[in-house]
């Protein structure tokens, strides 16, 4: 008897301390992909708002949990769970502001990217992400690196296609994208007009930005 009350003493030692563990995991690494300063390819969906809201909802929990299976204080399991929910329902409020206020298009992309281009020498490339916002929906296209889990994406916009409710011309239309040299994109619509703009291989940067119903750009 008392050696299945040390093992189950011990399995919940356990629970708890991988429960602590992943919070201690999971809470940093979604805090630096929300910032991504460096704008890493691979942590921009884990730095998506819907994303980092749930992993801070759920380590409060996490936390509570794991404090109840170390400690026999009723007290301090109540208090410990009390303000754990409170900092999940505060993050939960919180979500729906920090994916607007962290947007200059007003709400957060859809999941994943396509790519659509590729330069000759395969050090670069052309992706883009879907953004549904309100009345419109938007087409946004950046350059991104092509380096492995060191891959970046560019914090420019390269061209940029707006989708109202009302149909739009040929003018109005991706058509293509492709790479004419290693430094250089070329966007063509479905008019068949091209526009081409150059850009820095270190930093990623462009002088000029396509937009067609975006707002700002030429």
């Amino acid at each position: 008897m008392r050696r299945a009350v040390d093992d189950l003493r011990m399995r919940r030692r356990v629970t708890a301390y991988v429960l602590i563990g992943s919070v201690a995991v999971a809470v940093p690494l979604a805090g630096a992909a929300a910032v991504n300063p460096w704008r890493y390819v691979y942590l921009l969906e884990l730095g998506r708002t819907p994303v980092v809201v749930a992993v801070l909802t759920v380590a409060p929990v996490l936390v509570a949990v794991a404090v109840g299976l170390l400690t026999r204080d009723r007290a301090a399991r109540i208090a410990v769970g009390w303000v754990a929910a409170g900092l999940s329902i505060v993050t939960v409020c919180a979500g729906g502001y920090l994916s607007t206020a962290r947007s200059v298009y007003g709400g957060e992309p859809e999941a994943g990217s396509e790519i659509v281009a590729v330069s000759p020498d395969g050090r670069f490339e052309l992706a883009v992400r879907h953004y549904p916002v309100f009345m419109r929906e938007l087409d946004v296209y950046r350059l991104r690196s092509r380096a492995g889990l060191l891959s970046r994406e560019s914090r420019d916009d390269v061209a940029c296609f707006a989708f109202p409710f009302d149909p739009l011309g040929p003018a109005d239309t991706f058509a293509s994208a492709r790479f004419p040299d290693n430094a250089t994109v070329e966007i063509r619509t479905e008019a068949n007009v091209s526009w081409t703009t150059g850009f820095d291989p270190h930093s990623l940067a462009v002088p000029a930005r396509l937009s067609h119903g975006c707002g700002r750009g030429a």
